[in-house]
């Protein structure tokens, strides 16, 4: 990333009261939840895991699934 945009980056977050990692983890975040559901090789890989009840992945595996029936 340029310089500018880092730095506009930086001011983005703290106007908004978060660091730049918790920024782009959530910009992560989201972009894999709709590629979860739009796309079938994610959305398959989500289905085949096992994963501890209560966890963000967990709730992710159960609502492709109530999407789905």
């Amino acid at each position: 990333m340029n310089d500018e945009c880092a730095t506009l980056l930086k001011s983005v977050c703290a106007l908004k009261g978060i660091n730049m990692g918790e920024h782009i983890y959530e910009c992560v975040r989201a972009d894999f939840v709709k590629r979860a559901f739009e796309d079938q090789q994610v959305q398959q890989l989500v289905l085949a895991g096992t994963y501890q009840p209560g966890t963000k992945a967990y709730h992710l595996k159960k609502s492709i699934q109530d999407s789905l029936n």
